[in-house]
């Protein structure tokens, strides 16, 4: 546990020292967001039913929450360890393997939940409002931070396999299909038939769901939060695991 600490307090402290490293993944959802407003707000009025009286910015912050957190830094950061060393001095060290993946994931965890609120600050300044209240907008936010912290095993675990920086920061494309095949424009059943059948098997649609009804709901809706919260969890069981396997293989 110790080792597990030290490691997670180097990870965070690079988020903190190295801004330019985050700062891409919060410009590219945030520029999404103005854009389609730009694009769709007159069209979809608050009058419009499934927007529950909210402006179209509401519909559209878990959609931003979920592209901000889901990036490929932590991968990216491995890479650098392996670039300079630093990794072959962990795996030299009596240390537990899984720290070093744990410690990385951290970093993610901090770095999920500083986007997360810039993000819900934009979506304010646009006249978005959490309907459920202080407990919905802290939900938003570990439930976003956790998505992220979740899916970053991933380019952890590519990072550890190709060992190359070009690589290991398109595997942020991966994101872009699951993002878009979901309803992220529209409410699930106003899709066309064989993109609602897509949708409806990509994990990701939950996660927005999930985010969705604590923005647009006063009440908790608990069927598709707990839906998310799972998907979340199961995503995060698979790709840490993932990059635990790629670790080991690694070291060998």
């Amino acid at each position: 546990m110790n080792e597990t600490l030290l490691l997670a307090r180097r990870a965070v402290r690079e988020v903190w020292r190295i801004p330019a490293a985050t700062i891409p993944a919060l410009f590219i959802p945030v520029f999404f967001l103005v854009v389609n407003l730009g694009q769709v707000n007159r069209i979809f009025p608050p009058s419009t039913p499934f927007l529950h009286g909210q402006h179209y910015v509401a519909f559209q912050i878990p959609v931003s929450l979920v592209f901000a957190v889901s990036s490929a830094t932590s991968g990216l950061a491995m890479v650098t360890d392996i670039d300079v060393g630093y990794l072959d001095k962990l795996l030299a060290a009596p240390i537990r393997r899984t720290a070093i993946v744990w410690g990385r994931l951290a970093a993610d965890l901090a770095r999920g939940i500083a986007v997360s609120m810039l993000v819900l600050a934009v979506g304010f300044a646009f006249g978005a409002r959490v309907k459920s209240g202080l407990v919905g907008v802290l939900l938003l936010i570990a439930l976003s931070a956790m998505w992220g912290v979740a899916y970053a095993g991933i380019a952890i675990a590519i990072a550890l396999k190709t060992k190359n920086v070009q690589t290991t920061n398109a595997s942020f494309i991966i994101f872009f299909p699951l993002l878009f095949l979901t309803p992220n424009f529209v409410p699930l059943d106003l899709l066309a038939g064989p993109l609602k059948a897509i949708a409806r098997f990509n994990p990701v649609t939950y996660v927005i769901t999930g985010l969705r009804d604590l923005v647009l709901f006063p009440d908790i809706h608990w069927g598709s939060l707990g839906a998310c919260a799972l998907t979340i969890a199961l995503t995060g069981v698979a790709l840490t695991a993932l990059s635990l396997r790629a670790l080991t293989r690694f070291s060998e």
